[in-house]
């Protein structure tokens, strides 16, 4: 699906303009048709043009005298053709004076290597003890003049290819990731089964299976019509390369994403033979296309897919980069704008909102797995949100823009994901996108909003017989309760921020709710196609919530009763976070982490009482000291006197939505939460994991 511009009258329409004279002339595709390189229709003006309200310009040449095409005498060198010539004859009077010889050797086999562009003569062994053998160079000579006509034909059909691919090739390298499953090359034999049909359409389901729920930015129809059914992908000419493309960065993520058991059972062969194939496959065809300067929308989309197959390769830093190329090109192509300034048929904009989206996503994730800032405003995300709709609503031809459904859709997913990256924008990071929200309260509203908004996202859901729903709404809880850490314990240093004090064991038993989630839904068997999504949402942040929180802890059951599913996640985290362990979080992460192991050793042998089972039990609301106090709400800046519908939902703290969401109330910090009491800047836990920020941010391997 190409994305055009409309044109103006300019370019090769105007250098070719239509004569008056008599001579016949031929109408060849129009200029937008060309540079969309999509079949026109050759009408005055073509219906494509007519169909995306484009001025159609059209191209027309003289006819040529039957049987030429003009071809030689345009593009090809009249030097060239006589060498040629020249050759040739040379050649016929070589074979000329070897016929008048009448020697038998003439009729002896002859083989010519085709390696290195040369040919080796064997002459027969009975005809080299009967007969006389001619000099070497005689045939030296037949062999030159042969090599010498083929490299100058084939010269002059390729050279305006190589040079195309010249131009954009060079820029591979900056796709090129480790090459460290190359050490592994595929068998010749098995190397041409991997390009076959069959091969393609497997990882097509796995593609659709456990990849497309999930990160929703194609149009599942027009995909399974093309590869399945061997159609056309939307407007473009069969064997266009943005299809192949596309086709290519599918395989590449769908292979990088399964098990090694998948990879035997359904494929055959290694995991990292495939993942070498594939990736390498993928890099060639985007530098072909020149994904740089694309104007083409199905290319951006391929580029987006092999950043997120490159994530799961590679933990390093090289694709939170990359990113900012996909940006880039996102912006050239108005993306980012709700009206972009040309014509946009329906269902071209709702792939284009796919697609933003999309690319936001891999923004927020990028930003924090590596603890940065994010390139994307939240208001460039809401205000070109996509329709709650599922695939079957739209379609390529469609005229008018389809109607949101109310119930769980093939969008629900994105949609809630798309809020949530929305809220953490404004949560989570400094001033350089966005205005952080500082007011503690005015935060927990954000939360609850998000709450509120998937709750409507979620009501129709089915989580007991639909799979894919119950994972849906296990990610909001750890999404929730990942909010509410993030609202009071900022992922990035802010100096105007202070957090207000959390009454008791709070603040931990969510950090390790996260935590022990995270688990359940790795293990649980329902889970299985979503498995790879663990590496996208590696709950470091709630880690060190929970680590900077033990560090303080004075009593010993507390900390044996959280200490089993904290140590358990910093095992398995140091594998799956960016740049493993050695990056910029855990070299913080494993510091915070001994001052929490010496806190336990000293409570360990001041006392040894009965061993707490090292467990973790459900959730419960902690017994407070006091109760919470509450700031009234006409003493707030930006409120008047008197309580509103607004601040009455923020303030109050038996806020849990169990009203609005049919399967059950909310995990909430908010009643433990002391709002009048400003003073969490001066307890040893908000100091323990500032500290661990100040860590990161002065990493050696986070500053160039």
């Amino acid at each position: 699906m190409a994305d055009y511009r409309r044109s103006k009258p300019t370019g090769r329409g105007l250098s070719q303009p239509i004569s008056s004279t008599t001579t016949p002339r031929v109408r060849l595709s129009c200029e937008l048709c060309r540079q969309r390189k999509v079949k026109c229709d050759k009408l005055n003006p073509c219906t494509n043009c007519q169909r995306f309200g484009a001025v159609c310009i059209p191209v027309e040449r003289a006819r040529l005298p039957r049987g030429r095409s003009g071809k030689l005498s345009a593009h090809g060198p009249p030097s060239q053709d006589s060498s040629l010539k020249e050759r040739v004859s040379r050649l016929e009077d070589l074979l000329r004076e070897l016929t008048e010889h009448g020697d038998p050797v003439a009729s002896t086999s002859t083989e010519f290597g085709s390696d290195e562009g040369t040919a080796q003569p064997s002459v027969s062994k009975e005809a080299d003890k009967s007969e006389p053998y001619i000099e070497n160079s005689f045939w030296a000579d037949i062999l030159r003049q042969i090599h010498d006509v083929r490299s100058a034909g084939s010269h002059s059909s390729t050279v305006e290819s190589r040079t195309a691919d010249n131009s954009a090739m060079k820029y591979r390298e900056l796709l090129a990731l480790p090459k460290s499953h190359e050490k592994e090359p595929l068998p010749p034999a098995f190397r041409e089964s991997l390009t076959t049909i069959y091969i393609e359409k497997k990882l097509y389901q796995i593609f659709l299976e456990k990849i497309d729920p999930f990160f929703k930015i194609l149009h599942t129809p027009s995909l399974s019509a093309f590869i399945l059914d061997g159609k056309p992908y939307l407007d473009y000419e069969p064997g266009h390369l943005a299809p192949t493309t596309l086709v290519l960065a599918i395989c590449y993520t769908a292979v990088s994403i399964i098990t090694e058991d998948d990879s035997y059972n359904l494929l055959g062969c290694k995991k990292s033979a495939l993942v070498a194939k594939y990736q390498k496959e993928s890099e060639a065809a985007l530098a072909r296309a020149d994904f740089m300067t694309t104007n083409d929308i199905t290319i951006l989309q391929a580029f987006v897919l092999f950043l997120l197959a490159s994530r799961s390769q590679d933990p390093s830093r090289r694709v939170w980069t990359m990113l900012s190329m996909a940006l880039r090109i996102a912006q050239a192509l108005s993306l980012h704008l709700p009206e972009p300034p040309f014509p946009v048929r329906p269902f071209e904009r709702e792939m284009r909102r796919r697609l933003w989206v999309g690319i936001g996503f891999l923004d927020i994730h990028c930003s924090v797995d590596r603890a940065s800032e994010p390139m994307m405003q939240a208001l460039w995300i809401q205000a070109n949100a996509p329709l709650n709709v599922n695939d079957s609503d739209i379609g390529f031809g469609m005229d008018t823009p389809a109607r949101e459904s109310q119930g769980f859709t093939d969008m629900t997913f994105t949609k809630m994901i798309l809020k949530a990256q929305c809220t953490v924008r404004l949560l989570n990071f400094t001033d350089f996108t966005d205005v952080t929200v500082r007011s503690v309260p005015k935060r927990q509203q954000l939360v609850i909003d998000f709450q509120e908004a998937t709750s409507q996202l979620l009501k129709h859901s089915h989580p007991d017989s639909i799979t894919f729903h119950w994972f849906t709404r296990e990610t909001a809880d750890i999404i929730s309760a990942s909010m509410q850490l993030i609202a009071l314990r900022p992922l990035q240093r802010n100096s105007n921020f202070i957090p207000p004090r959390v009454r008791g064991d709070r603040l931990l038993q969510i950090a390790v709710d996260v935590l022990k989630k995270s688990k359940e839904i790795r293990n649980d068997p329902r889970a299985i196609p979503w498995q790879w999504v663990e590496f996208m949402f590696v709950p470091w942040h709630a880690l060190a919530v929970a680590i900077a929180e033990l560090c303080v802890c004075n009593d010993l059951s507390l900390m044996e009763k959280f200490w089993g599913p904290v140590r358990d996640a910093y095992e398995r985290q140091g594998d799956l976070i960016a740049d493993s362990r050695k990056g910029i979080i855990w070299k913080p992460m494993a510091k915070i982490m001994a001052q929490a192991e010496s806190k336990r050793s000293e409570l360990l042998n001041a006392a040894h009482p009965t061993p707490y089972p090292l467990h973790f039990t459900p959730l419960s609301i902690p017994v407070c000291s006091q109760p919470p106090t509450l700031p009234d709400p006409a003493s707030l800046p930006g409120t008047g006197p008197g309580p509103t519908a607004t601040t009455a939902g923020i303030y109050s703290p038996m806020v849990t939505l169990s009203e609005t969401v049919a399967f059950g109330p909310w995990t909430s910090v908010w009643d433990a939460v002391d709002y009048g009491c400003p003073g969490a800047n001066n307890e040893m836990s908000w100091l323990n994991y500032e500290n661990f920020i100040e860590d990161v941010y002065g990493s050696l391997e986070y500053i160039p």
